[in-house]
């Protein structure tokens, strides 16, 4: 196998603004793995709130000893999570795990999720939706033009506009809204003033109302309203969820948190046994990043894989929305395709 990486800014249509802050991109690395003529891509974005940065993640691949790692994997499936350590960082570890089962998949002529372990997982479908940023008041119909059709619509909040937000949006779309705080908002009376303001009927959910330490903040919001609240940043790995369960509703999955769709996955199975509702999210990322998560779809309750329609400068194409669900349109790999190879500029560290 030969290993080359590419680091790349994906640039958004518009300022995207969170309660994390506005910005106008994310910095991307992707990597190429290639082997007998076939060739298998993956993705680690990396947002400003990770503690990974560009540069970080470069030196990381740099440092990688190659014929280790590959020795190790053999000519086996990556169905064992232990294949790609997690003494990975995460994104370089989603970007890893992601190319091999990319390459491994198209070297079996199946799409790559059927490799992934799913044992358990029933299918159901999980509804598409699509995101309006931190918006002034007056571009809020703009961006809502440009956004594809979808069930839901996820509306960022976290701030004092919060109600002249939700009421403009409602003004202006009928789609059920999902409220995105990102930690944003600090005590439960808050949260129940806007979920009257829009509706109790009309949300389709509460993302990571609270800090992400303020679990009793969260358990006291899902005993006073029937909205089902998610869990993203309180919510890391494995590990935290059976917490959660007493506490969430659902959880919020992504790739560059959980460090790979085979933990995604492991997630997702755990998190069923759990009774939570399960959450695809991004951080971003382009279309293989975004694609790579929507192998799991098929077994998700909503699926907030956006990013592509969000950017400007995709670097690959394949992911498409019909208004309802979120699929990819390749029938190998990952199902997405490089658009224009000189758009990115790889650096080969060979094996």
């Amino acid at each position: 196998m030969i290993l080359s990486y590419a680091p790349y800014r994906l640039q958004f249509k518009h300022p995207f603004g969170t309660a994390h802050g506005i910005r106008t991109g994310t910095d991307a690395v992707f990597v190429r793995l290639e082997e007998n003529g076939h060739v298998g891509y993956g993705e680690a974005t990396l947002p400003p709130y990770l503690n990974d940065t560009l540069i970080s993640v470069v030196q990381e691949f740099i440092s990688i000893e190659l014929n280790d790692l590959f020795n190790k994997l053999g000519e086996d499936l990556p169905h064992r999570n232990e294949t790609f350590p997690l003494s990975l960082s995460r994104p370089c570890r989603a970007a890893l795990s992601t190319a091999y089962y990319d390459l491994k998949s198209k070297q079996l002529n199946v799409i790559a999720g059927s490799l992934v372990e799913t044992k358990g997982l029933s299918t159901t479908n999980g509804s598409a939706m699509v995101t309006l940023g931190y918006s002034d008041l007056g571009d809020i119909e703009l961006k809502l033009s440009q956004l594809p059709i979808s069930t839901i619509l996820k509306v960022k909040l976290g701030s004092i506009r919060d109600p002249v937000t939700i009421r403009r949006v409602i003004d202006l779309d009928n789609r059920k809204l999902f409220l995105d705080a990102n930690q944003g908002w600090q005590d439960v009376d808050q949260v129940l003033d806007l979920i009257e303001l829009a509706g109790e009927d009309r949300i389709a959910g509460i993302e990571q109302p609270f800090g992400k330490d303020r679990w009793d903040l969260h358990a006291e919001l899902s005993k006073l309203t029937r909205v089902p609240v998610f869990g993203d940043e309180s919510i890391q790995g494995l590990h935290d969820l059976e917490r959660a369960r007493d506490v969430f509703s659902g959880v919020n999955i992504k790739l560059m948190k959980c460090g790979g769709i085979d933990r995604a996955a492991e997630i997702m199975i755990r998190a069923r046994e759990l009774d939570l509702l399960v959450m695809l999210g991004c951080m971003s990322e382009s279309s293989l990043g975004c694609g790579a998560m929507a192998q799991l779809a098929p077994y998700s309750d909503l699926v907030d894989l956006d990013g592509p329609w969000l950017i400007s400068n995709d670097p690959f194409t394949g992911l498409v929305m019909d208004g309802i669900s979120m699929k990819c349109l390749g029938t190998t790999g990952l199902g997405v395709d490089l658009i224009e190879p000189a758009c990115l500029i790889w650096s080969s560290l060979g094996a």
